[in-house]
Formats: structure tokens, sequence, C-alpha cells
């Protein structure tokens, strides 16, 4: 009898461990926020022009046909490459926008399921405080990725990517 408690233990505890590890990756998620030195009227004009997203240096060119919802637009780096995103929300009310990729350059972004929203409000000084948040996966999805592809390189690469676009961002504004 003991013999079957011992084994139904050892099945049990095998059983629910080696769940544990075999999970894939875990959502990533980057924030970062800038003050800028003009109203948030015209920091929103900016934001909510999804055809137009040159702030970031790296980016030569943005192609898309519309600001509706839906619309897609093209980023074309400086490097060659492309990511292409799809407009989600616009909000004038909230002045947020949202989108996600809809398809990356692992060199530029090596990220999965990314969605990112920009937040523009008044801030107390008089300047406006604009929030830039995404979420996403590492670019690969499999256990075991290359170094290139994990979720600290994906992390990275996305903060510096949102940092460069929020300092883009402030330059534009605040010099227009």
């Amino acid at each position: 009898m003991n013999i079957i408690k011992i084994f139904s233990l050892f099945f049990l505890v095998i059983f629910f461990t080696s769940d544990a590890y075999a999970h894939g990756p875990s959502r990533q998620k980057v924030s970062e926020k800038i003050e800028i030195d003009a109203s948030s009227s015209k920091v929103w004009l900016i934001v909510k022009d999804f055809k137009n997203f040159e702030w970031n240096p790296n980016i030569q060119e943005t192609k898309s046909k519309s600001n509706e919802i839906g619309a897609e637009r093209e980023l074309h780096f400086s490097e060659g490459e492309i990511v292409k995103q799809k407009l989600e929300k616009v909000n004038e009310e909230k002045k947020f926008v949202s989108w996600r990729i809809i398809e990356t350059n692992n060199k530029i972004l090596p990220v999965n399921s990314y969605s990112a929203k920009i937040f523009v409000k008044e801030s107390e000084s008089g300047k406006t405080s604009v929030n830039y948040k995404a979420g996403f996966y590492r670019g690969f999805m499999g256990n075991d990725p290359p170094e290139e592809l994990n979720d600290e390189n994906s992390k990275k690469k996305v903060k510096s990517f949102i940092i460069k676009s929020l300092e883009g961002l402030k330059k534009i504004a605040e010099t227009n």
C-alpha cells in the first residue's frame, strides 16, 4: 500500500512542477515620459497625425494614406528597414492614440504582438507631459531565444526607439 502512495506522490510532484518550466516568453512593458515646453493642443496635433511619425531621427520617411482608425503606415528607417503599424484608436477628449505593429524588422524592433499608446496631458507647470507606453513579447517566441531576440535585447531596442521618438517630438514641438 505504501508503494502506491509513494508512486502517486512522485507522479503528482513530477506532473505539477514540469509545467512551470514549459511556458513561453512573458509580456514586456516599456513606459517613458517627457516634458515639452509647448501647449498640449500643439503637441496633440503632432501626436495624432498618424500619417507623420518622423520624430525619430532614424526614420527617413513615413507612408500612410489616412489618419482614420484602421489606417496602416510604414516607417522607413535610415538603414533601409521597414516597420508597418496599424492605427487602433484616437481619443480626442483624453488625448491619446494607440496602434500596433503588424509587421516588424527584428534588426530595428525585435518584438511580437507590439502595441503602443501615447498620452498627451497638460502639466501643472503649463508644459505638456507626454507618456509613451508599449507592451510586447520578445522577438523570438520559443524557449531559449538567440541573444538578439531575447527579452533583454527586445526591451532595450524598444526603450531606445521610444526615447529617441519622444526626444524628436520635443524638438519638433518646441521649435515650430
